[in-house]
């Protein structure tokens, strides 16, 4: 039988397993909304920190991942209204602060 793990870490989630055809056993994940609030305000506050520590405003931030207004970057970096950065801002702002990507993940 095939069985195939998306996710290696433990993590505090509800693990489901179904069987699919020709004998596969697929786990899938579920993520609490507290445990990705969590994730996105870290990554915004990762952010904020590095921003401020370069001397960027939001509005430079934004300008230069190419956003024409402060808003997203604001919104995201407190993580409000369900906004968030997507994996491709995260690596911009990262080039911009010269900062690993990884550095806005941790």
């Amino acid at each position: 039988m095939f069985h195939r793990t998306f996710i290696k870490k433990q993590i505090p989630t509800t693990l489901r397993t179904i069987q699919v055809p020709i004998g596969h056993k697929l786990e899938f994940y579920d993520f609490s909304e507290e445990e990705l609030t969590t994730f996105y305000s870290k990554i915004g506050a990762n952010v904020k920190k590095f921003r401020e520590k370069r001397g960027y405003t939001q509005m430079q931030l934004a300008l230069a991942i190419g956003h024409n207004s402060v808003g997203h970057v604001a919104k995201a970096e407190l993580y409000k209204y369900g906004k968030h950065f997507n994996l491709e801002q995260v690596y911009k702002i990262a080039k911009i602060l010269q900062i690993a990507p990884s550095t806005l993940l941790t």
